[in-house]
């Protein structure tokens, strides 16, 4: 691949981006039911349009203070291998068109983290590419298997 679409995103001032292919779509800021049982990671769940997503606050994943949700934040729709969640942020900007050869993929000594897929260098910085597969821990996914379980077919806000 010689070149890497992505969705740039801002979460506690810090600029990441997600690949372009696990985006279903940007939504508007929607109301969550909160979901007994779920890992700190999951904010609640939503209904949209007959899937119930659960909602994934990245900054407790990543150990930082939990930015309260705003009326106007924007939610991405993502689709993991396992399921597909929304990841609400402050901001999106339009899809990036950027060459492979700026793309550091993590493990890379220059890039130690297990929750990044990458680092991708643009005219404006640096973009932390966010490994999809990564927004909830192992232990997470079991936790929140669990409560969307004992949840059953509970109503949900839409």
């Amino acid at each position: 691949m010689d070149r890497y679409l992505v969705l740039p995103f801002w979460l506690a001032g810090q600029h990441f981006a997600v690949a372009l292919e696990s985006v279903v779509r940007v939504l508007p800021a929607l109301l969550s039911t909160p979901l007994p049982g779920a890992p700190t990671t999951v904010c609640g769940l939503v209904n949209v349009q007959g899937n119930i997503l659960p909602v994934i606050d990245l900054a407790q994943r990543f150990g930082w203070a939990s930015a309260p949700l705003a009326l106007w934040q924007p939610f991405i729709w993502l689709k993991t291998s396992k399921r597909e969640l929304l990841l609400p942020v402050e901001a999106v900007a339009a899809v990036l068109s950027c060459a492979a050869a700026d793309f550091t993929p993590a493990p890379d000594p220059h890039v130690p983290s297990s929750l990044l897929h990458g680092v991708l260098r643009t005219a404006e910085g640096m973009l932390l590419i966010q490994n999809v597969e990564q927004l909830l821990s192992a232990r997470d996914e079991t936790y929140l298997a669990a409560a969307l379980a004992r949840q059953g077919e509970g109503d949900v806000a839409d």
